[in-house]
């Protein structure tokens, strides 16, 4: 789909980037499947590289369902690939470990009816566990340690600083307009936060829903290997892009003993990161001092 076309109107886009997840995969499939009873949906599953078979029965059989060959994108680019194939007027990313909620993309959609609603999250549960409930989380220190907020008792959508990428559901046009998935950031981390971030300073709002669930597979490890190193890359790109110099540094202090961490400022500052900053300066509409005050307050000390 070219950069800025709607898609077709009330059908939704269900992003699936997967990597050996296996009967994982097939799960969140028939969740979709099984439990979603509102708008009109089509399932993109992009194929990250997987060696384990799990993607071949969504080959052909099932209009409602393709599968598009990423081959180790990783997380970011795997998703804007698959929005690069999206039909649908909205497009949601969900990971290829959940089960979804009877109303979950009814109530996407009733959030992004707002046209300064950038994206939505729901509110997520532990796979097989109805507690505890979490709808969007902060940072809270320096460290960018975050807590989850417990899901508020009202009936709509609301504003949280941000909303992690197990489900992000966005308006077609919005995501691309907001620029899509960083494209700077490899392997995994940090791209559903930066795009929330980066949703707010340019004078969009990032919301959770609390009605609508999804519920996740919180692996205590990853079934591929992931070099920390290129997770600590995307970390630094995300501070270089949207933060100041003072918040920067205090950052680094707070984050110093991190393995290898000379080693990927160095790949970061050596990369486009100043050229893509400058450019998203020049759009927006915040800056990194408005969210901490309204959000994030452990950084602004």
């Amino acid at each position: 789909m070219p950069s800025g076309e709607a898609g077709r109107p009330n059908l939704f886009t269900v992003v699936i980037p997967t990597l050996n997840e296996g009967a994982l995969l097939h799960m969140t499939v028939d969740s979709i499947r099984d439990r979603t009873r509102g708008p009109d949906y089509e399932v993109v599953i992009v194929d990250d590289g997987s060696t384990d078979g799990s993607t071949e029965r969504y080959r052909g059989g099932d209009a409602r369902i393709r599968v598009v060959d990423g081959g180790g994108l990783g997380v970011a680019r795997a998703r804007n690939l698959g929005a690069a194939r999206a039909l649908g007027e909205w497009v949601v990313f969900l990971d290829a470990h959940c089960e979804v909620s009877e109303t979950w993309l009814d109530r996407m959609a009733l959030a992004l009816a707002d046209p300064q609603v950038a994206l939505v999250g729901p509110c997520f549960t532990r796979l097989r566990e109805a507690a505890p409930r979490g709808c969007g989380v902060a940072w809270v220190d320096h460290a960018l340690e975050t807590n989850w907020y417990e899901p508020l008792d009202v009936a709509d959508a609301y504003d949280v600083p941000l909303t992690i990428g197990a489900c992000q559901a966005f308006r077609t046009a919005t995501f691309h307009a907001i620029g899509r998935y960083e494209e700077g950031f490899t392997s995994w981390g940090s791209e559903d936060l930066e795009i929330c971030l980066r949703a707010w300073l340019l004078g969009y709002r990032v919301q959770g829903d609390p009605v609508a669930t999804v519920a996740h597979y919180f692996r205590e490890t990853r079934n591929y290997e992931v070099d920390e190193h290129v997770v600590t890359c995307n970390v630094l790109r995300m501070l270089f892009l949207h933060f100041s110099a003072p918040r920067i540094r205090r950052v680094l202090r707070a984050v110093g003993g991190v393995m290898g961490l000379d080693r990927a400022l160095d790949a970061v500052c050596g990369s486009d990161v100043f050229q893509v900053r400058a450019a998203l300066e020049a759009v927006r509409q915040r800056d990194d001092d408005w969210y901490c005050r309204a959000f994030a307050p452990g950084l602004m000390r």
